[in-house]
């Protein structure tokens, strides 16, 4: 083959290599995963909720409230079936310049919160665990086993010896309407407990009461290493993760 021919050729390889790496760019910024919102009034397939003897039902022991409301917003409110939980991290491949969101999710999720109303609605205290042991990737990244990142992130997290992710609400007056059901804004305050580790948290949350059923959705962003979670960020490594980490919420909560 003459100087032209192997030309050619080149040029062909390398159109097939950029061809490659453009299509795995267009997934990777195309396949994002949204994040997490409301959701439906009714959930279309109720799953069951942990059983009392359960450990991520006793991580969020539930309080004996007697003559818990039927009507308005006053009483205790339970995590029902529906409720997800999960992480969204940034990362860097290194045979891949477009950068990538992990997003992993769990439906293992129990707790409660108690709320009271007068003349403002506060909540007066309240505990939400997550069973970090279930976090399962729902995103896709192409010639990637995504299980292979879940059994890692789980070490990361300690799963072993906290299998649980635990929030605790501060008391906090929330500027609800009362008997609104719009969606409406609140920032809900509290102990996040990670990897053994407790530390202030605030989530962002959109909030709407319809139908006897309470429904939340928001997100925090947590430093990684406030938790003592050391995520890949070694320069020319095979994954670099960026250590702020987005943890997102989709409650469901009715009346126990």
């Amino acid at each position: 083959m003459n100087l032209s021919g192997l030309m050619k050729v080149g040029a062909g390889i390398g159109l097939v290599a950029l061809l490659g790496a453009g299509v795995a760019a267009f997934v990777l910024l195309h396949g994002r995963v949204q994040p997490l919102g409301l959701a439906p009034s009714i959930s279309a397939s109720p799953r069951a909720s942990p059983l009392p003897d359960d450990p991520l039902a006793l991580a969020c022991r539930r309080p004996a409230v007697h003559g818990n409301a039927t009507q308005g917003v006053a009483g205790l409110w339970a995590i029902e079936p529906g409720s997800v939980a999960g992480y969204r991290a940034h990362e860097v491949f290194a045979e891949l310049a477009s950068p990538h969101e992990a997003v992993a999710r769990t439906e293992r999720i129990s707790g409660w919160v108690l709320v009271t109303s007068g003349d403002s609605i506060q909540v007066q205290a309240g505990c939400i665990a997550v069973d970090v042991r279930t976090l399962h990737s729902v995103d896709e990244i192409p010639g990637f086993d995504t299980t292979d990142r879940d059994r890692s992130a789980g070490e990361m997290l300690g799963v072993f010896a906290h299998p649980f992710v635990i929030f605790e609400p501060y008391p906090a007056t929330m500027a609800l309407e009362a008997g609104s059901t719009a969606v409406q804004h609140v920032r809900l305050t509290g102990d996040l407990e990670v990897n053994g580790v407790t530390r202030p948290a605030s989530f962002s949350l959109d909030v709407r009461l319809q139908r006897d059923q309470l429904a939340a959705a928001g997100s925090t962003v947590v430093q990684a290493g406030d938790f003592d979670v050391q995520v890949p960020q070694e320069a020319g490594g095979f994954v670099q993760v960026d250590p702020r980490i987005t943890l997102e919420v989709s409650l469901v909560l009715g009346r126990p």
